[in-house]
């Protein structure tokens, strides 16, 4: 069986296959609820464990803000899909940590001999 111009030609005149249209919803950023979940268990974790300190409470909440804007600077640069935990978990429980160790103490401090910032 050999090639033809007739044969060539029906074979490029077949249909190929189906190209993906790209939906509009399908681009941009999702985050899922689990993320969500993750991020206020954090928040509230460190709400009720501080004992009232809202000073806790704001790093936390201000430390997973700044954790999910590197998440989404990354994802822009990388292009790819990237995690939203580890970042903001991981800024969040340092922040957690060094604002119940380090700044609450000071704050107590300072309250003790009524000196306010």
């Amino acid at each position: 069986m050999e090639s033809t111009q007739e044969s060539r030609a029906a074979v490029q005149a077949l249909p190929g296959p189906p190209v993906a249209v790209e939906d509009p919803e399908e681009r941009g950023v999702k985050l899922g609820l689990g993320d969500f979940i993750f991020y206020s268990v954090l928040v509230g974790k460190a709400s009720a464990a501080a004992s009232g300190d809202w000073n806790t409470t704001l790093a936390c909440f201000v430390a997973i803000l700044i954790g999910l804007c590197l998440t989404l600077l990354l994802l822009a640069i990388f292009k790819k899909a990237l995690p939203a935990l580890p970042i903001s978990i991981t800024f969040g429980l340092v922040f957690y940590f060094a604002t119940d160790n380090l700044v609450r103490p000071f704050m107590d401090q300072l309250a003790l001999y009524q000196f306010y910032i």
